[in-house]
């Protein structure tokens, strides 16, 4: 166990940060900075929200967001009671039974009806199907090898980012920023990450002039100097 808001508060202190640049940087607005760093976090707009904008923090400041929201879920999220299924309905256990019978015996003799209507109409001699069931359709490991070479192959691009001149904040998710999360953290001075880019990124920078970024081996457009977002997609 760790003291949540006081550990915040020592880390920004430590970086030499004020409250305003931090909201710049995150968005996030001063006064819930100030609720996470005094533990008060009914300030907040809901639990979800409490939750996301302490990892984000955590991470901001150089810290291990994922202990900080187990940290939170363990002595300040809500507890909530298992729910109990309801019993099943004791008509319908009852009578179930008897019903499925009743209409088992209704199809065994609308079907003798019918297969005896056929003999009659033949004259009674023939024993013969009175229909030949088709095999169902084999389709052979070439036919399936042939579906999926028809299928268009997605477009991928290697997205490199290297925190060449001094430390650099990155959050990236997969699409928007709603999206998956990738990374959340600050890249330090001479590291370098990379990822496959498959579908849209969506990537959120701090200090973007630390950065350099290349998108399939050529250098990446549009970063920002100091905080920004751009959505990058994979190079055709």
């Amino acid at each position: 166990m760790f003291e949540i808001g006081s550990s915040l508060r020592e880390a920004r202190v430590r970086r030499g940060l004020e409250l305003d640049a931090v909201q710049k940087a995150l968005r996030i607005r001063r006064r819930y900075l100030e609720a996470l760093e005094h533990d008060r976090f009914e300030q907040l707009p809901g639990e979800v929200y409490a939750r996301g904008f302490l990892r984000e923090y955590a991470e901001f400041l150089g810290l291990d967001g994922s202990l900080y929201a187990e940290e939170y879920n363990a002595r300040f999220a809500p507890r909530e009671d298992p729910a109990i299924a309801a019993p099943a309905s004791a008509a319908r256990v009852r009578h179930g039974p008897r019903r499925v019978g009743i209409a088992a015996l209704v199809a065994v003799a609308v079907a003798g009806v019918a297969v005896g209507v056929a003999f009659l109409g033949r004259g009674g001699q023939s024993r013969q199907p009175l229909a030949t069931p088709q095999p169902a359709a084999h389709v052979t490991p070439r036919a399936k090898r042939a579906t999926h070479a028809s299928r268009p192959r997605q477009l991928a691009s290697r997205l490199t980012l290297t925190a060449t001149r001094g430390d650099c904040w990155l959050g990236i998710r997969v699409g928007s920023a709603a999206g998956h999360t990738l990374y959340w953290r600050t890249l330090p001075q001479g590291e370098t990450v990379r990822f496959t880019v498959r579908q849209p990124l969506w990537v959120r920078i701090g200090a973007g002039r630390n950065l350099d970024a290349t998108l399939g081996g050529k250098p990446l457009r549009g970063l920002p100097t100091l905080t920004g977002t751009l959505v990058v997609k994979a190079a055709v």
